[in-house]
């Protein structure tokens, strides 16, 4: 595991939330891509699906009146094999409808090779847990 390279990656995510772009987020998943949360599974099986998926989902904050300033915070990589590893990412939002921001940490995991990476899968327990503790109703919106 080359962990300046899983953490360019992990770089690269933030930099693509920051962009707000759903295509841009879904470039850093390999497919099928499985999100876990809160003991619900979702999956994006291709291309297509995690583009759209991943747009409905920016347009959700949208529409909540919560928007996409959603920014990387911190990072660590944790190597569980020489191909893969564990990546910790702590997030920040900042509201743009005046409420206060918050944290939360979600973990992905990253498949690397000597020619790509990319993320397999994510554990969002608490991105979701903060979010539906402040706008329950946002799966909703």
């Amino acid at each position: 595991m080359d962990i300046e390279r899983a953490g360019q990656f992990c770089r690269s995510y933030g930099e693509a939330m920051v962009n707000g772009r759903a295509q841009a987020l879904a470039d850093h998943y390999g497919f099928p891509y499985v999100s876990f949360t809160g003991g619900h599974i979702s999956r994006f099986d291709d291309r297509d699906e995690a583009d759209a998926m991943v747009q409905a989902h920016l347009d959700r904050f949208e529409r909540s009146g919560i928007g996409i300033d959603i920014r990387l915070a911190n990072y660590r990589v944790e190597p569980v094999s020489g191909g893969a590893a564990l990546c910790h990412l702590d997030w920040e939002i900042h509201p743009k409808n005046g409420a206060a921001g918050w944290s939360w940490s979600n973990v992905y995991g990253l498949r690397q090779t000597p020619d790509s990476q990319h993320f397999e899968f994510n554990v969002s327990d608490n991105e979701f847990g903060e979010l539906l503790a402040r706008y329950p109703d946002f799966m909703s919106v």
